[in-house]
């Protein structure tokens, strides 16, 4: 059964893009199929961070009526698969969200998840995305703006019908004026799904356009988008520690 997840934010800048390439490159390590699609169709980024170059079809040239939704899938060195949306001006007058869902519908049964990569804020095009998905991942910073937009975003996603599983707490420096994951678990009601740490790798591995999970895989930041990938997909893996989580396997064996 193919697991429809939209990773979205109530603002831009948080580091959307950057989990949804990571989440679907460690996904892949795991050997699961996945199909990540770039749903901001105004300000897309998937292909930017994966270093794709025009020409090539789009999820734009699909809405518009000019290719089939095969014709823009392309496999990425990653392990998975991209429909990415195109970059140029000129697709603007193609940016109908509405036509969204019959799209991400014709994905099902080809893929163990389908991750949107949700335009940011509370735009028309968020909404339709979020109206498609079934599951919604919810990227924040540990700031009271970021994480008061995210709340706004959460309710909609929510008044949507979508299961919104938790919240990812990206950029986390560590420094004392940070909300605390305690304090944004409360305020948004919501399970804190991973706290990823600010890493300069993240930002050495989006110059080489490459996912960090690959480009630097025992990184900070990357062993916590694996583990986040892991615990969605209730999948073995290796603790921080190096170990293997011995309380994921007494819950396997023994059913505690």
């Amino acid at each position: 059964m193919t697991r429809l997840i939209a990773v979205a934010s109530g603002k831009g800048g948080v580091g959307k893009t950057t989990t949804v390439v990571n989440l679907a490159a460690s996904l892949a390590k795991f050997g699961k199929n996945v199909i990540i699609v770039d749903a901001n169709l105004t300000t897309p980024n998937i292909g930017i961070h994966l270093g794709m170059k025009p020409p090539m079809k789009t999820l734009h040239d699909v809405i518009a009526g000019k290719a089939s939704i095969t014709d823009a899938i392309y496999l990425h060195d990653s392990g998975f698969r991209v429909i990415p949306a195109g970059v140029h001006l000129k697709h603007l007058k193609f940016s109908i969200p509405h036509k969204l869902w019959d799209i991400v519908l014709g994905l099902f049964g080809t893929a163990d998840a389908v991750i949107l990569d949700t335009p940011a804020g509370l735009e028309k095009g968020a909404k339709a995305v979020l109206d498609a998905a079934e599951e919604v991942i919810m990227i924040t910073n540990p700031e009271l703006p970021a994480v008061t937009d995210a709340l706004k975003t959460i309710r909609i996603a929510q008044k949507s019908g979508s299961n919104v599983l938790g919240a990812v707490i990206n950029k986390v420096h560590g420094k004392h004026w940070e909300l605390s994951a305690r304090a944004i678990e409360h305020e948004l009601e919501l399970p804190i799904l991973a706290k990823i740490p600010y890493d300069i790798s993240v930002q050495h591995a989006i110059r080489a356009k490459k996912p960090v999970v690959l480009h630097n895989p025992h990184s900070p930041a990357a062993k916590e988008f694996t583990k986040l990938a892991a615990d969605l997909f209730d999948i073995e893996h290796e603790s921080k520690s190096g170990g293997w989580n011995i309380g994921r396997i007494l819950k396997r064996i023994f059913g505690m």
